[in-house]
Formats: structure tokens, sequence, C-alpha cells
């Protein structure tokens, strides 16, 4: 059940930003969705909380996640799942810091703290608490550039980007593939808002799946994919978490905007 969350919190960064775009806190509530035969989860129930702030005139974005999840697994009971994530992330690129803690059954399993630094050389050096210095490809993203891209390539048109991703939740880089559909009126959206901000049913989403691949297959297939509905604020619904045995679906309930560059 780590891996289920552990993917989790990779996709909660679709939550862009930029001057233009808007600082929030968006709530998931999660739910089983279809299944494969051979999976042996038969009932996930939970929420997602995504919080961005921050902006250019702070230096950088700043998010704070978490993920509380019951699963059920067949002839195991009742596993619960807290994931709490920490990121900055340098408004020029240049820096990424993470901090990750896990828990499950309210016993810690996991932590860990690193910092990823882009040289001016282009050179992507990460450090993990207690590891050795390990190097990444020069096209690797952080989270927000990659989220920047890809609403970049929306709103010019673009049907795919690609990009390896590093967001702290997993030793390297991800490889990732994002497909780009046209926009599509908003329909089945009953979230709550608070704060100034664009009304989601005035704007029209783009349909967005990301495949994300392990650099150590070479098999060319993905190992997680993830669909949802990314709207030009930075405001992702409709989640589709797909590991490929099993579909975990996330509903945006609620929206609280913050004012930009509030640091």
């Amino acid at each position: 059940m780590s891996v289920i969350i552990a993917f989790f919190v990779v996709e909660t960064g679709v939550a862009a930003a930029s001057p233009s775009l808007q600082m929030h806190r968006a709530v998931y509530d999660l739910s089983l969705g279809h299944m494969q035969p051979v999976s042996d989860v038969t009932g996930i129930e939970g929420r997602m909380v995504v919080e961005w702030r921050g902006g250019p005139a702070c230096g950088g974005y700043t998010s704070l996640q978490r993920v509380v999840t019951k699963v059920s697994v067949a002839d195991q009971g009742f596993v619960s799942n807290d994931v709490r994530l920490s990121y900055w992330e340098a408004a020029d690129g240049s820096e990424f810091r993470f901090t990750r803690t896990e828990y499950t059954n309210g016993e810690l399993t996991d932590s860990e703290e690193g910092t990823a630094t882009r040289e001016k050389s282009g050179d992507i050096k990460l450090l993990r608490e207690g590891d050795e210095p390990m190097a990444m490809p020069r096209e690797t993203l952080f989270p927000m550039e990659y989220n920047l891209g890809l609403i970049e390539k929306a709103q010019a048109g673009h049907k795919v980007f690609s990009h390896p991703l590093f967001d702290g939740t997993e030793k390297g880089e991800n490889p990732t593939t994002a497909f780009i559909g046209k926009t599509v009126p908003v329909q089945g959206l009953d979230a709550k808002v608070d704060g100034k901000g664009a009304a989601l049913a005035e704007m029209e989403p783009w349909p967005v799946r990301i495949s994300y691949f392990d650099p150590a297959d070479g098999e060319g297939v993905p190992s997680f994919e993830m669909g949802y509905l990314l709207f030009p604020n930075g405001i992702s619904a409709m989640l589709s978490l797909d590991y490929l045995d099993v579909e975990v679906k996330g509903a945006l309930s609620e929206v609280t905007y913050f004012d930009p560059d509030k640091c």
C-alpha cells in the first residue's frame, strides 16, 4: 500500500503557480475506482489536501500536502496511511527542498528530507540526508517548473509535454509524458470555493493524462498514470489515479484562494 500513497503525492504537484495563476488550498475526497481481478484492494476512502503559497515576490513557492487514507485489503482488514510532504522551490528553479514523513496505522514508518540544486552549468545535484550526492539529468524539472511548462504548452495548443520530473517522493527523477486534450465545459463539479478567485464554472479546463515511467525499466510501459481536468488558474479536478491494477478517484470538494505573492 505504500506504493499507492507514494504516487498520490507525486501528483499533488499539479496545482501550478505563477503571478497570473492563483495560490490556493484544494481538498479532494478519495474513493476506489475500477479494479483488476489481481488486486487485493477491496476499498479505499480518504482525503488529500494540497496547499500552494508564495510567488516570485517571495523568492519561491511553498507547498504543504497531506494524504490520509483507509485502505481495505483482502484477508488483512484495514490499513490507515498518513503521508505528509512539504516543498520549497526557488522561483528561478535553482533549488528544491523537500521533507516527507509517512505513518502506517499511527506509527512512523518513513521519514526523509533533501535538497536538489541546479548549478549555473545546468547540472542538477540531489543530496538526501545520509546518502551520497546524486546527479540527475539536466532536463529534469521540479514540480513548479513542470506544471508551469504543462500549462504553457496547453495554452499554446500543444498536445504532448514530455520531461523528467523530480518531486522528492522517489529516489530520483521520473520520466513522464503528458497528453493534453482540447478544453471541455465543466460538468458535475460541486466544490465549495472561498476567497477571491476565478469561478471554476466560468472556465474551460484541459483534460490531461500523464504517464509515469520507471527509469530503470526499459520496457517503455508506464508504472502509473494520472488523469484530471486542469484549469487555466492551476486548479485540478476529477482526479483519476491509475495504478494499473487499481484506480483511485479524487473528487474536488473545497478550494480556498490565497492572495498572490503573500509570503
